[in-house]
Parts: structure tokens; sequence; C-alpha cells
């Protein structure tokens, strides 16, 4: 019986000595093509990162400064964009919901690149309750959630990101997103908070857990979670935004995936870049007062 037992411990050694083995050295050269990264906002100037794709275990990517970036809003010409630096090309444009932004990228020895977006209008968010009791997690630590109403056209597709922004002292930190039981992000699958309005009506309420990452105790109460003042960043975001966001998330889990839960998929970064890789997409956010839960007792 010792044997036994002792036999499936240097087989299970050696199975885990096996999943480590570095199956391939080097990775073969990734064809050149230029890449495209603008990430679009209201309300703000357009900024272009242009660079060229390199090996699989490269840390950065060089950049272009030789490009020639031209701007389209709904179809027109509106100016050439200026470089600055680091494979950055600005404009003086000053983005718009409801506009459809487009660009034309040049870039010496490749075809011409070419990318477009619109950007939806900004959603409207109301009857905001926090609350900062709202369950025990799986450490004994009470975790807070907040509730909130978004508001939504059926009659069209829509898309949503919901970032909580904690002010941590003299800084701004996106809160966890926890033990997620909202159908609406259930049904997207992802433990982020972005999805459509495939089962919301005209308005929906919707609420999320969340963790501040940070816990303590004073005067020998027991230990628990440090709420901090915060406010809510809804963003209404192009369908282009939304499969980036949703891409990324799977991209990033299979990068680092948990070895204990077994083997994980690799997943690609969505692109919508024509003749070239990407992202071209933006969205309109909305800020919501700051919220201050330790003056609430809910």
């Amino acid at each position: 019986m010792i044997y036994i037992k002792y036999a499936f411990v240097i087989s299970l050694v050696f199975t885990f000595v096996s999943c480590r083995k570095l199956v391939q050295e080097e990775f073969p050269n990734f064809p050149v093509s230029p890449v495209v990264n603008s990430i679009l906002i209201s309300d703000s100037t357009i900024k272009v990162h242009v660079s060229l794709t390199d090996k699989i275990d490269t840390n950065r990517l060089g950049y272009v400064d030789s490009a020639e970036v031209f701007l389209y809003i709904d179809g027109e010409f509106k100016e050439q964009l200026t470089y600055t630096s680091d494979g950055i090309y600005s404009s003086n444009t000053i983005i718009v919901p409801g506009k459809t932004y487009s660009c034309m990228v040049s870039v010496p020895g490749f075809p011409l690149v070419s990318c477009t977006d619109s950007i939806p209008e900004p959603t409207k968010i109301t009857n905001i309750i926090h609350t900062n009791n709202a369950g025990i997690d799986q450490d004994g630590l009470t975790y807070p959630s907040i509730q909130f109403t978004l508001e939504n056209n059926p009659s069209k597709k829509e898309y949503f990101e919901i970032i909580i922004k904690l002010i941590e002292y003299d800084e701004l930190v996106d809160a966890s997103i926890i033990y997620i039981a909202d159908p609406v992000l259930l049904n997207e699958g992802l433990p982020i908070a972005v999805f459509s309005d495939e089962l919301m009506g005209n308005y929906y309420t919707m609420t999320l857990n969340y963790t501040t990452g940070s816990s303590g105790s004073k005067n020998n109460e027991p230990i628990h979670t440090n709420l901090f003042p915060l406010y809510i960043e809804v963003r209404s975001i192009s369908y282009d935004y939304y499969m980036y966001r949703k891409q990324l998330c799977l991209y990033e889990t299979s990068r680092y995936p948990d070895i204990i839960a077994g083997v994980v998929t690799s997943f690609s970064l969505y692109s919508n870049i024509e003749s070239g890789y990407g992202i071209f997409a933006g969205y309109s956010p909305l800020v919501s007062d700051t919220l201050n839960p330790n003056s609430l007792y809910k």
C-alpha cells in the first residue's frame, strides 16, 4: 500500500513537470503589417497610434513615424493628423456623438490601411443606490454593491460598459466586479460589465457587486472591506468597441490561464482594421455624481 501511494506521488510530479515542458523555444516571424490603434471618446480629440507587427515575444512594437493619417467625418475629408511622437498622430477635431469617423493610413511600403466607427449617443442613468453590506465573500469579508437604472432605446441595437471608479485617497482606481448575478451580464458570460441591450427594455435596473481590494479594522472591530468615495462611468459603446472589450477579456484569460482549471483555448484580439491590425472604436461616457459610502448606512 505504501508503494502504491509513493508511485502515485511520483506520477503526479511527472505529470506537472510534463505540463511545464517548453513546447517551442523560438516562434516563427509574424508577417509584418501596419497596426493602427485608436479609442475614440466623445468630447475628446482623436489620437491614432501607428506601429508594425513583430514576433510574438516582442515586448514593444516598433512605431511608425513616417505615416500619413487622413481623417474623414461622415464620409467627408476633415484633416490630416499631425505626428507628435512615439507613433502617435494627433487631430484638433473634437469627437461628437452620432457621427461616423474614418481614417485612411498610408504607411510606406504597405497597402493603404482604413478603419471606421460610429460614436453612439450617451445614455442616462438614474436611481443610484449603494449598499455597503451586500454580502459576504469567501474570506468572510462583507462586500458592497451598487444599483442603478439605465435608459435604453430598444428600437436599435445598443451596447454598454460600466466602470466603477474608486477615489482612493489621491488616486482613481477601477473597482473589481465580483459575484455576477445580473441576468444581462450572465447572458454575456464574462466577468466584466460589458453588455448588449438584448435582454433590456426601455429601462433596465442593474446591480453590480464589487470589491475595493482593501480591508482593515478600527477600534478592535472585525476586519471588513474598506469603502471609498466612488462614481459610475456609463459608456455607450459601439459594436466594434463591444467586440474588442470582450475579446480582450478572453485574450488576457488565455495568456494567464488557471492551470488547475484545465486547458484554456487561446484567443486573438478583435480587429476592425482593413489591410492591417488593431482597433478603431469608441464610446460616449456619462459620469454620475460622486457617492460616499462611508456616509451611508445601507
